[in-house]
């Protein structure tokens, strides 16, 4: 993934490319940063199903509208002397790989889901809501097919999660279907635990609690001096409690020690089945592309305001 909260390795690579194809995708800022300073040096082929596109937001050299498939089997590069650029994204995927050796005793967001994500297998289709979990999931979770990670995206749809995920227990009844949210998320539709309950859905859902909008809470610190407002949510109703009221299977982690139980838990259930997991409340996702940055610029350490 690349963009704001893209990995290192991967913006290095469009920043520093001299050809970049895009196919389908619309220069988004979420994805571009600064949109000026986007892949400076690269001539741009932008293909789309919609001529609008074109060009819209970022100029691109060439443009070809049609179907995509078409188009890229209809691409016949030959040749290419590219091994040391080649090497050079290797490494750098080597160098900038993702930590996940967190300190203290609490439960590491990123951690977890990646653990999760392996123990689920190629039969995992993962649903997210919106929020830092929405972030640690793109990041972190390991997808064996593009149709097995569903988001709202840059919709933003908090509440997406569950209903999504009931949606693809219907469309392939034998996946392993995890919806991850977050304590703001999950209050959009909560309701919807009782559409599990009714019609006996083994949607697993992860809890990631950190007792806050996560998301604004990490801008607020960062860029407007801690100035908080409307983000602390620790007066939470306990969540498992809640699940169990409707109906589910629910269980709360808090250490990290913990984990590899609670996800073997998971998904061994044969029902709907919560885990609730408190996390640490001032966690922030890293790394980060500030406003008005090209995406060389990453924040990588937490800011102490």
């Amino acid at each position: 993934m690349l963009g704001m909260h893209g990995s290192k390795a991967a913006n290095l690579a469009v920043q520093n490319c001299d050809l970049l194809i895009c196919c389908g995708a619309r220069f988004d800022d979420r994805a571009t940063g600064r949109l000026e300073g986007f892949a400076p040096h690269a001539r741009i082929l932008h293909m789309d199903g919609d001529w609008t596109e074109i060009s819209k937001l970022k100029t691109a050299d060439h443009g070809l509208v049609g179907d995509l498939a078409h188009m890229l089997n209809s691409l016949h590069p030959g040749a290419l002397a590219i091994n040391d650029w080649i090497d050079d994204c290797a490494q750098d995927k080597k160098n900038h790989a993702w930590p996940y050796d967190a300190p203290g005793e609490g439960v590491y967001a990123p951690a977890l889901l990646k653990d999760l994500s392996q123990a689920a297998g190629d039969d995992l289709i993962v649903t997210c809501d919106v929020g830092q979990h929405q972030m640690w999931a793109a990041q972190h979770c390991r997808f064996s097919r593009p149709e097995a990670h569903l988001t709202s995206g840059g919709l933003g749809a908090m509440g997406y999660g569950i209903p999504a995920g009931i949606g693809a227990l219907y469309a392939e009844p034998d996946a392993q279907v995890v919806t991850i949210t977050g304590d703001g998320s999950i209050m959009m539709n909560l309701q919807e635990l009782a559409t599990l309950n009714r019609y006996h859905l083994p949607l697993k859902i992860v809890l990631l609690d950190n007792q806050a909008l996560g998301m604004v809470r990490q801008w607020q610190e960062l860029f407007f001096d801690g100035n908080y407002s409307e983000i602390d949510l620790s007066d939470n109703p306990d969540f498992a409690d809640l699940a169990r009221a409707f109906g589910l299977e629910a269980f709360t982690v808090r250490t990290q020690a913990s984990v590899p139980a609670a996800i073997k838990r998971l998904l061994s259930s044969d029902g709907p089945t919560l885990m609730h997991v408190q996390i640490d409340p001032k966690a922030n996702v890293w790394p980060l592309v500030p406003p008005g940055a090209d995406n060389h610029q990453m924040m990588q350490e937490e800011v102490t305001p």
